[in-house]
């Protein structure tokens, strides 16, 4: 009886909630029909961003002199946004105002970088600060720019604005991290350690880049009755590269990296390889269009921890490789796709062959299509152990198993619809 009792409490609940939100929701559109808070003498706008870096609450506060649109394709100006690296640490936004519908055809760009040091909080500042300059060339064509003020902040007297800047550090960069997670139940824990170090330096004519890390990994696994299986797994892993620019589309590059991994049977693996790039656009261009085909050539040194499926106990061999990547983003979305391919030089059948692509598509208002996934073929496993992987190996995924491919994929679709205009702004919840 009971149960009965509680049983049929739940139901009534559930049923009162699902009453009380149908009723929100026909208020909320009730609202939302007879009344908006746009104002028509400004223009709209539909900005596209990195999501981490798309705070549109804020942009809604610190700019409220525009209509924010949910889609481009309602919007009178696209502002598309695309970053990338700087030696310094931080990253350089190229900021495309794209004019639509009244303003199709008018066109800026604006490039704001950040500095390793600074917070989301002061990028998010300073992204708002870019917007409002960009926007003015589109804004002074509209009715509100009889609201709009202009501000200049003076340099302190004596200030010099293009005083050349003395760089102790000459251009390096370095950054030292220590990390580690801990999670676990009753019948499950897991450890993780890392520790690592970058150095790297970039100016116009050359790139040098170095990376060291550390890590240890102990899961445990418990089955009760006194029985349980631990997982320990350490890797050390080095790389360093020195690229050297050419011309607008040509660059040479030296790489070498180190590694050793319980996972790979690898007491010390090394590379050393000399390449050759050739980007199809100009590397100026490189935040929005990049085609590039790289070759590299080089010497592999494996000492591996066990005695492989081909009974050694080290190696020496040469290799080569060709990457070809092809990256665009539009105001219709994204596309990067790449092709790499690689193999020993003393057998050609032990070759590693991979395809990747991503796609983000917008395809028509309000609909979206997103694909991602890879494929690898390879035929190039050396380091196998002889002695295979024990059950709990197998299960765990603690050792590389024999394979001839492996892959992943997603695929999504989203639409969109409803009411295109919301410039409120309501954190709750």
């Amino acid at each position: 009886m009971i149960y009965d009792f509680c049983n049929t409490t739940c139901h009534l609940l559930a049923r009162i909630l699902l009453v009380s939100l149908v009723i929100l929701c026909v208020n909320g559109y009730t609202q939302a029909s007879t009344k908006t808070d746009l104002n028509p003498d400004v223009i709209n706008i539909y900005i596209d961003s990195p999501d981490w870096w798309m705070d549109l609450d804020y942009f809604r506060t610190e700019i409220p002199f525009v209509n924010y649109m949910r889609d481009r394709a309602d919007a009178d100006l696209h502002i598309l946004t695309t970053t990338q690296s700087t030696g310094g640490g931080g990253r350089e936004f190229t900021i495309n105002f794209i004019g639509l519908q009244k303003f199709k055809g008018q066109t800026n760009t604006l490039k704001y970088t950040s500095v390793q040091t600074d917070t989301d909080d002061i990028i998010r500042k300073e992204l708002a600060r870019y917007f409002k300059i960009g926007l003015m060339q589109f804004v002074s064509q509209s009715p509100a720019v009889g609201q709009i003020d202009v501000t200049y902040k003076k340099p302190a007297d004596g200030q010099n604005m293009s005083k050349p800047i003395d760089d102790p550090w000459n251009y390096w960069t370095f950054r030292t991290r220590v990390r580690g997670y801990f999670n676990g139940e009753k019948s499950y824990k897991y450890n993780y350690l890392n520790s690592s170090f970058t150095a790297n330096r970039v100016t116009e004519a050359w790139k040098h880049y170095l990376y060291f890390s550390i890590s240890k990994t102990r899961t445990i696994y418990d089955y009760g009755d006194d029985m349980s299986y631990t997982d320990d797994r350490r890797s050390n892993y080095f790389e360093g590269s020195v690229v050297k620019s050419l011309t607008t589309h040509w660059s040479l590059a030296l790489q070498s990296y180190a590694s050793k991994s319980t996972y790979n049977n690898y007491d010390l693996s090394t590379s050393f390889r000399p390449g050759i790039e050739f980007n199809v656009y100009p590397y100026s261009e490189s935040t929005q269009r990049q085609f590039t085909f790289q070759y590299l050539v080089g010497v592999h040194y494996y000492d591996y921890h066990e005695e492989t499926i081909y009974l050694k106990m080290s190696g020496q061999r040469f290799t080569q490789r060709l990457n070809i990547a092809y990256k665009i983003k539009k105001p219709w979305g994204s596309i990067y796709s790449s092709l790499n391919g690689s193999h020993y030089l003393h057998d050609i059948e032990k070759f590693n062959i991979r395809l990747q692509n991503s796609i983000e598509l917008k395809l028509i208002k309000g609909f979206s299509l997103d694909i991602y996934g890879y494929m690898t073929f390879l035929r190039d496993q050396l380091s196998l152990p002889a002695s295979g992987a024990s059950l709990e190996e197998i299960l765990t995924r603690r050792r590389e198993l024999e394979t001839s491919y492996y892959y992943y994929t997603s695929i999504g679709i989203s639409y969109t619809f409803g009411s295109i205009y919301n410039n409120v702004v309501n954190p709750r919840f």
